[in-house]
């Protein structure tokens, strides 16, 4: 795979340069859920940038729960769970945020998942979504 080269020149950061071609990669399937990225400095060669520059790349796209990272191994992509329908029920609302620590413990929240909030029942983003009931039929 030819990697794309990222404009050092450009009005884009290069670390966003670098995110965005790893998220296409992971979105269109090339890197599959559970596939280790390249080491950092692997990663860093490639598009002939710093390893901060690596890090940073690398940071966004776990702040968005594409990827996972553990010191001392290799980044990872996210396997993402088969998400469960939560019905909203006319008249309710729903609203997201992201956790606090102790909800991240308590559901088991990669960082950069957000959560829902429906009747203060907390939901994990990655894991359930929302459907609207319908009005007339009740489903």
């Amino acid at each position: 795979m030819v990697t794309p080269v990222v404009s050092l020149h450009g009005g884009t950061p290069v670390y966003r340069q670098i995110a965005t071609v790893l998220r296409g990669r992971i979105l269109q399937g090339a890197l599959a859920p559970g596939v280790e990225l390249a080491s950092e400095q692997d990663l860093a060669s490639q598009f002939g940038v710093g390893r901060d520059s690596v890090r940073d790349a690398l940071a966004l796209l776990r702040g968005e729960g594409l990827i996972e990272t553990r010191r001392g191994f290799k980044s990872r992509v996210r396997d993402l769970p088969e998400r469960q329908r939560v019905v909203l029920r006319p008249g309710k609302s729903a609203y997201s945020r992201m956790p606090t620590p102790e909800e991240r413990v308590e559901y088991d929240v990669s960082e950069g998942v957000p959560v829902i909030i429906i009747d203060g029942v907390v939901y994990p983003a990655d894991r359930f979504e929302i459907y609207a009931e319908d009005r007339d039929t009740g489903r």
